[in-house]
């Protein structure tokens, strides 16, 4: 008795003094005054390492058995008892579309992939052979239109590399164009003398107001230009409103409706720096076809803006409306430009 006594004095102490060794320590860990900020990850890590030390424990215990007792799954099998890569299940061969390469293929028509291999897609042409190419690849169920796409080295956010212009296409477009005229007085008959579809004035702009929209070109005369400005908002987003330089103000109306429908067409580069030009049809002769081309290029370099430095073009193809597109050599398609002028 006296050595079980003696081997746990706390027993046979007093009350008050195994209160008081009891309660120290929790007296460090819950304080009675509120600690500073800097205290509380002190007592959180004081609380954690118990828990922490206790958990190493039984990994490494688990790691123990884990030696003692292999699991009786291969290493081919590509699972090791749990802890090893996931299992992968094969996956299906893809067949069809889904096997092509190019993600932008997948979604094309099986008319557009047979066709699109009659051309190299990064290989430069000449502009005999494109023209050519492009007829051999139209194939849709309509009469396409050639359509000629240029990217320059111009930002149209700045004023001096804007570019907005004009072209009389030798050969026409091929096209029916529905041309509306804003004028007043003698002229209006002279509008309808030269072949204006619709030709109004005060009337006219009340019906666009009101959403009449059947017409192709707008063309107005300059002592209309003060009414029209309030169809700004609703011509300006369809590329509608008449402006001088692309020649749908003018004085001489007789002489702007006859361009327009022989074959003027506008424009413009947009804000991504390139410029789309329809220049006829795929039923034209290759012949025809070189003409209008060629003199979209020659407009496109004549008209550069004084604001653009460095290269000016950057690259340049040809497609039709269904079709694949045609990387044209640049330097070839200026010097026949020039070739073909002379």
């Amino acid at each position: 008795m006296a050595t079980a006594a003696a081997a746990s004095p706390s027993l046979l102490a007093p009350p008050a003094a195994a209160a008081s060794t009891s309660a120290a320590p929790t007296a460090l860990l819950f304080p009675t005054s509120v600690p500073s900020l800097r205290a509380y990850p002190r007592l959180l890590l004081a609380f954690r390492r118990p828990a922490a030390a206790a958990q190493g424990a039984v990994l490494e215990a688990d790691e123990d058995v884990d030696q003692a007792a292999p699991s009786s799954y291969d290493d081919d099998d590509g699972y090791e008892g749990g802890r090893g890569s996931a299992f992968t299940p094969p996956t299906r061969p893809r067949t069809g579309k889904a096997a092509l390469p190019l993600k932008r293929d997948r979604t094309r028509s099986k008319r557009f992939l047979e066709i699109q291999k009659l051309r190299e897609s990064k290989k430069e042409y000449d502009v005999p052979t494109a023209v050519s190419l492009m007829k051999q690849m139209s194939s849709a169920r309509f009469v396409e239109s050639a359509e000629a796409h240029f990217r320059m080295n111009l930002d149209p956010k700045y004023n001096d590399q804007q570019l907005r212009a004009t072209v009389n296409l030798p050969k026409g477009t091929g096209q029916s164009v529905k041309i509306a005229v804003l004028t007043q007085g003698e002229k209006i008959d002279e509008a309808r003398a030269a072949g204006a579809d619709i030709v109004g004035g005060d009337e006219l702009i009340e019906q666009i107001k009101g959403g009449f929209m059947e017409f192709d070109k707008l063309i107005a005369s300059p002592d209309m230009m003060p009414k029209v400005a309030s169809l700004g908002k609703i011509l300006g987003p369809r590329g509608l409103m008449p402006n001088p330089k692309a020649g749908t103000v003018s004085p001489n109306i007789t002489q702007a409706i006859e361009e327009f429908k022989k074959g003027k067409v506008e424009y413009r580069v947009d804000k991504t720096g390139i410029v789309h030009i329809p220049f006829g049809k795929v039923d034209f002769p290759e012949e025809d076809l070189i003409a209008n081309f060629m003199a979209v290029v020659r407009s496109v370099e004549r008209n550069k803006p004084s604001g653009a430095k460095g290269i000016y073009w950057k690259t340049a193809y040809l497609c039709s409306s269904m079709g694949p597109s045609i990387k044209l050599n640049i330097k070839e398609m200026l010097d026949y430009g020039t070739q073909s002028s002379d």
